[in-house]
């Protein structure tokens, strides 16, 4: 009975977002695409170093606030998120442990490829507008706006892309739980992002994805290394510029729900140029 309910929701939330599609001019060809730009602003112009957290902290606030019985669903365990965001920041100044901004706000950029998600995610996020959320640093985060932004369709096998939040590539050792992380200057950047996505990639499309996976190629265009502090490790990864040679199926993935791993975290997302 309680698959019955659960299959019963899910289809209202699919129709819930064809409605959007159609009201907002999202459609794309069929796709599933939610990208949402999240307007907020601060109680002060200090936030903390560690600001990707605090943004996955206000959408754990809004998903038990709107929708508690699918908090364990996307928030449990360690299992690839099937979502991205990025956090844009006033001329943000490193303080230490703290970041310093010229003005007391940010801007949130969302994206997720399941309608199903995208929906709990706005939901969440409407049910939090106005409220004041605690942020760290003795500040706090208020939603102002959420816009519901419209995705360009990939066309071809190549796309100029640029990353809107770092871009990382992870070699996990599940026996020691060290890390080591490669940003695009390595030789290891790309097989080892190609083995971080191969699971979740087959978990969608099958074992055709491994085959398409391995002709997948990246070549930077105006890339930078940069190490950024997330979860109380310092994390090596990418920014900038670059082309994606892909099947279009994965190239939509990808700008759709992240490109590398930690996607769930504030990293990988990107966008057509």
């Amino acid at each position: 009975m309680f698959k019955i309910a659960q299959s019963i929701k899910s289809l209202y939330l699919q129709l819930i977002w064809r409605f959007f599609c159609v009201k907002f001019n999202l459609w794309n060809g069929g796709g599933d695409t939610m990208r949402l730009k999240i307007n907020c602003d601060f109680d002060s112009k200090i936030i903390p170093k560690d600001f990707q957290s605090k943004v996955v902290s206000l959408f754990k606030a809004g998903i038990m606030k709107s929708s508690p019985e699918r908090y364990e669903n996307l928030f449990g365990g360690n299992k690839h998120k099937q979502y991205t965001f990025s956090v844009y920041l006033p001329k943000p100044q490193n303080k230490g442990a703290e970041i310093q901004l010229n003005e007391a706000n940010c801007i949130i950029n969302f994206s997720t490829g399941d309608a199903e998600t995208g929906i709990i995610f706005y939901n969440a996020l409407i049910s939090l507008r106005g409220s004041k959320v605690l942020f760290g640093a003795g500040n706090n985060i208020t939603i102002k706006n959420i816009q519901i932004v419209p995705e360009k369709k990939i066309i071809g096998n190549r796309t100029i892309l640029r990353t809107l939040s770092p871009v990382v590539s992870r070699d996990h050792n599940r026996e020691t739980f060290k890390n080591w992380f490669y940003s695009f200057e390595d030789e290891e950047f790309e097989p080892t992002l190609k083995r971080n996505m191969l699971p979740y990639l087959i978990d969608a499309f099958g074992e055709q994805a491994r085959y398409d996976l391995e002709k997948l190629k990246i070549t930077p265009i105006s890339m930078k290394k940069v190490v950024v502090y997330c979860h109380e490790i310092h994390i090596e990864s990418s920014v900038g510029i670059f082309e994606l040679e892909a099947e279009a199926y994965l190239q939509k993935f990808l700008v759709e729900n992240g490109l590398g791993t930690m996607t769930g975290s504030g990293f990988g997302m990107i966008e057509q140029l």
